[in-house]
């Protein structure tokens, strides 16, 4: 395993959760969340797959691309949206006194087709506990019109 990717080994696998989110132009929803991290060997990434279904089962959203642990701490997160958007968004890891660890990835440029709806910027938050089987995830989106504010969360568990 790449030497910036061996501090992140705990999030390989799949991870599944519930979630809820919300945004001025939309109803409120909840969904079913799973996403998977897989290493490719000796490369300074791991592969990232994400998708939501709803209560009733139906597919909602998806999201793939690439988790880039750095030196330092700094993280690089590559995402692709079949919406037509591609996100790219920076931020740091910072291992907590109580034992859990925090990304926080604030910097991001986001780019759209012609055809997408307008995304201006996002931000993620996690929040690992202390033994790296269970996250908190915040997604804040500025987005057609719409000043940065919270879009998501989830509760996801490690499975298996």
């Amino acid at each position: 395993m790449h030497e910036f990717v061996a501090p992140y080994e705990f999030l390989i696998g799949t991870w599944q959760g519930q979630g809820c989110g919300h945004y001025p132009t939309i109803e409120d929803f909840n969904y079913t969340e799973t996403v998977t991290f897989t290493a490719v060997p000796g490369k300074p990434f791991l592969r990232y797959e994400q998708h939501t279904t709803s209560p009733d089962g139906g597919p909602m959203h998806t999201e793939a691309g690439f988790f880039r642990p750095r030196e330092g701490g700094h993280i690089e997160f590559v995402l692709a949206h079949p919406m037509g958007q591609t996100e790219l968004v920076e931020g740091t890891a910072t291992a907590n006194d109580d034992g859990s660890l925090t990304l926080v990835l604030g910097y991001s440029e986001i780019r759209n087709t012609t055809t997408a709806k307008f995304v201006e910027h996002t931000m993620r938050h996690y929040v690992f506990n202390p033994d790296r089987t269970a996250v908190h995830h915040e997604f804040d989106m500025a987005a057609v019109g719409q000043q940065m504010q919270q879009h998501l969360v989830s509760e996801l568990k490690k499975t298996g």
